[in-house]
């Protein structure tokens, strides 16, 4: 009867990481061409700016349709615990939702008691579906040519609140070309499920 019960228990535990888990990959998902398109893509496709007579004359006018892009991701496969960037990187959870409600779920999601147990995993990254006109590469499959650009992108675990209507993801985003890195982030974030989908709460 014990051997049942303990069964039971340890089918229940193993349920819970899974459902855990699949919400997690879908928040990854879907945070990340959330963050693409806002903090990349609607760079690229704003209109040229007029350069100025100290620079050179010629205008390179960048594809305004998506469907002409291709732009290059690398994704790391690497969670790491949310509990361990916090306590390297105070800073970065510093509250500037300044009081409103967003203020109190950021506290009490860091407060909890699953944002310090969430340890380190690995993803299948390669099964994430990225929006046009982006796509996944491996650098050690396709090289880069000279002054291509390119975006790497990195999370930490997804700490949720008890109804995973909320969490906090930190983000390490970098966009450069080959063997250098232009600009780039790396914050930790509020996120929401708003119509079934997971959007990034930009910081103030």
């Amino acid at each position: 009867m014990k051997g049942i019960l303990l069964t039971l228990v340890l089918l229940l535990i193993i349920s819970c990481d899974d459902k855990y888990q699949n919400e997690e990959f879908k928040a990854i998902e879907e945070i990340t061409n959330n963050y693409l398109v806002k903090n990349h893509l609607n760079k690229t496709i704003e209109k040229p700016r007029i350069p100025s007579e100290n620079e050179i004359e010629e205008v390179y006018e960048r594809p305004l349709n998506v469907d002409t892009l291709d732009l290059k991701v690398y994704l790391s496969d690497a969670l790491l615990p949310i509990s361990q960037i916090k306590e390297d990187n105070e800073w970065m959870f510093d509250d500037n939702y300044f009081g409103t409600k967003d203020s109190l779920i950021f506290h009490s999601i860091v407060n909890s008691t699953e944002f310090k147990n969430l340890k380190y995993r690995e993803f299948e990254k390669n099964k994430i579906q990225f929006i046009k006109p982006y796509r996944q590469f491996e650098k050690s499959k396709e090289k880069l040519e000279e002054n291509e650009e390119y975006s790497l992108l990195s999370f930490s675990r997804v700490c949720f609140d008890g109804k995973r209507e909320n969490g906090i993801v930190v983000i390490e985003y970098r966009n450069g070309n080959k063997g250098f890195t232009s600009y780039g982030n790396h914050m930790a974030f509020l996120i929401k499920k708003i119509n079934e989908k997971w959007e990034y709460v930009p910081r103030k």
